[in-house]
C-alpha cells in the first residue's frame, strides 16, 4: 500500500478483486475482516445488528475519553446516551420543522456578512471558513443555546485549528497505537503530538458546562420542562438519575465526553462534504444548471427551498447522492466487534473479531456503479434505487446519529446558495475533484475560490424572499 502509494480504497478495491468481497486484512499483528458488498454488510450490520454493536475504537481515541462518549463507547452505558442523544436532538431540531428554521437563520446570516463584502456587485472568497462558521452555529445553538457572535469567531477558529490538525495529523500507523506500546517513549511523544490539540477543545466543552451550572446557581438561567438544549437536557436527566441504584452514565464526565463528539462530528463532515459540492458543481456547469432549473421551476423564484421540497427535486436528490459517493470523504471506516459467533455472507466469523463495512469500497461498487470514478448523477433516475448503495453515514447501530441533520443542511445550504446568488470559480484558483495529499482521516477538497454574484432576474424576488423568510 504505502510502497506502491496506492490509497486504502483502491487496495481494498484490489483485495476484493482477488480474495471476494468478504476478505480478512492483516493491519500489523491484527486481522480484521472487510466487507465490501451492500447487501452483505447490510444483512450483517442491520438484520444483525446487536451481534456488531461494539465498535473496535484504536485507543488513540479512546484514550483521552475514558471509554466515554457516543463515538468511542460500547455497552449498556453508550446504548443509554446514543438513545438519549437522538431523543435529545429530535426534540431540539431534528425531525421538527424548527431544524430548517435554525438551518436558514445562520444562512441568512451567513449570507448577509457575505453581501457586506461585496464590491460592485460581488466578492471572492474561499468558502472553507464561512461555512464552518456557519454550521457550528448550527450545532452550537443545539448543544448551548449560544452562537458564535463577531467577537467570538477568533475564538472559533482557534477551536476549529486543534480539530483540523488532530484530523490532519492521524495516520493509519497511529492505530497501532495501544496501552501495552504507551510507554515507549517515541510512542508517547506521538500520543502527545496527536491529542494535544483535542485538550483545547475539551477545554472549551468543560468551560460551556461550568458556565452554565453557575448561571443556574445564580438564577440567571432557569430549566423548564427539558430545557433549551442538549446540556440542559443532560443536566435534568442527571437529577432524575441521582436515586438511582442501577449504574448510570449521566455525569458531568459523560456529558463532556457526548459534548465533545457532537461538537466536532456534527459540524467537520458536513463542511468536507459541502466543499466537495460546491467543487463538483462547479467543475460540472451542465449539472449545476439543470439543479438550478429544477429549484427555480419549485420556488418560482418567490421563496427559499424547503425540507418539504424533497419529493419534488428528483434531479436535485440525484446530485446530492453522487457528491457523496464521489467524495468519499472517509476512506476508511473504523471496525467493530463481533459479539458472537456469526454468519457474514457465506462464512462464519468468530467471536472477538475485528470487522467492518467498507463503506467507501460499496459506493464505488462496479456492480452497481458502471464508470465509478465517473461522475453521473443521472445513474440514480433509471428506477434502479442504486441511491439506496450511497451509504455514507453508515449501518445499524453505529451509524451516524447525526444524519438527519446533516442531511437537512446539505439539502437547503447548496440549494440556496444556487437561489441566491450566480456562483463562478475563480480562474486562478479553481477546484479539483482529487483530495488533497495528506495522511488523515478524512478527504479533504483542494483550496479554491468562488466568486458570488446577486442573481439578476428571475431571481431576485427569491432574494428578497429568503432574506426575511426566516427572520
Amino acid at each position: 500500500m504505502f510502497i506502491r502509494k496506492k490509497t486504502y480504497v483502491e487496495m481494498v478495491c484490489d483485495f476484493t478483486k482477488k480474495y471476494g468481497n468478504v476478505h480478512t486484512f492483516w493491519f500489523g499483528p491484527t486481522p480484521s475482516v472487510n466487507i465490501t458488498d451492500y447487501d452483505i454488510a447490510l444483512d450483517a450490520m442491520v438484520k444483525k445488528g446487536s451481534a456488531f454493536a461494539n465498535r473496535n475504537m484504536p485507543f488513540m481515541f479512546r484514550l483521552p475519553r475514558g471509554d466515554r462518549g457516543i463515538i468511542a463507547s460500547n455497552g449498556p452505558l453508550w446504548l443509554e446516551q446514543r438513545r438519549f442523544a437522538l431523543h435529545t436532538l429530535r426534540n431540539f431540531g431534528l425531525g421538527k420543522n424548527i431544524i430548517e428554521e435554525r438551518i436558514m437563520y445562520e444562512f441568512e446570516i451567513t449570507c448577509e456578512e457575505l453581501e457586506g463584502r461585496f464590491d460592485n456587485g460581488g466578492v471572492t472568497v474561499e468558502p472553507e471558513n464561512m461555512l464552518n462558521l456557519m454550521l457550528a452555529n448550527i450545532m452550537n445553538r443545539m448543544l448551548f443555546t449560544d452562537r458564535f457572535d463577531k467577537k467570538d469567531e477568533e475564538r472559533f477558529f482557534a477551536l476549529k485549528a486543534k480539530v483540523d490538525e488532530m484530523v490532519k495529523n492521524f495516520s493509519v500507523f497511529d492505530m497501532l497505537i495501544d496501552k501495552w506500546n504507551m510507554d515507549l517513549p517515541f510512542v508517547k511523544q506521538r500520543v502527545e503530538y496527536i491529542l494535544g490539540p483535542v485538550n483545547g477543545v475539551i477545554d472549551f466543552m468543560r468551560d460551556q458546562i461550568r458556565r452554565r451550572k453557575e448561571d443556574i446557581a445564580n438564577g440567571f438561567h432557569v430549566i423548564e420542562g427539558e430545557g433549551e438544549d442538549y446540556v440542559d437536557a443532560f443536566l435534568v436527566q442527571m437529577k432524575k438519575e441521582e436515586n438511582n441504584s442501577k449504574p448510570s452514565s449521566f455525569d458531568e464526565e459523560w456529558l463532556l465526553m457526548s459534548l465533545l463528539d457532537l461538537w466536532t462530528a456534527g459540524q467537520e463532515t458536513t463542511t468536507v462534504t459541502l466543499k466537495w459540492a460546491f467543487s463538483f458543481l462547479l467543475l460540472h456547469p451542465e449539472v449545476k444548471s439543470r439543479v438550478e432549473e429544477e429549484l427555480l421551476s419549485i420556488t418560482k423564484g418567490q421563496r427559499p427551498l424547503s425540507l418539504t421540497d424533497r419529493t419534488n427535486t428528483p434531479y436535485y436528490n440525484a446530485v446530492l447522492n453522487e457528491i457523496h459517493r464521489c467524495a468519499l470523504i472517509v476512506p476508511m471506516n473504523f471496525w467493530r466487534d463481533t459479539s458472537e459467533d456469526t454468519m457474514v455472507g457465506p462464512y462464519l466469523i468468530p467471536k472477538g473479531t475485528s470487522i467492518a463495512a467498507q463503506i467507501s469500497s460499496i459506493m464505488t461498487d462496479e456492480k452497481y456503479f458502471i464508470d465509478k470514478y465517473k461522475s453521473n448523477p443521472d445513474r440514480y433516475l433509471t428506477g434502479d434505487r442504486i441511491e439506496q448503495m450511497v451509504v455514507p453515514f453508515g449501518f445499524g447501530k453505529k451509524a451516524c446519529p447525526g444524519e438527519s441533520l446533516a442531511q437537512a443542511e446539505l439539502y437547503l445550504i447548496i440549494a440556496n446558495f444556487l437561489l441566491r446568488y450566480e456562483m463562478s470559480a475563480d480562474s486562478e484558483y479553481m477546484p479539483v475533484m482529487q483530495a488533497r495529499i495528506e495522511q488523515g482521516l478524512e478527504h479533504k477538497a483542494t483550496t479554491y475560490r468562488i466568486h458570488f454574484k446577486k442573481r439578476q432576474m428571475p431571481y431576485s424576488d427569491a432574494v428578497n424572499v429568503i432574506r426575511t423568510y426566516y427572520k
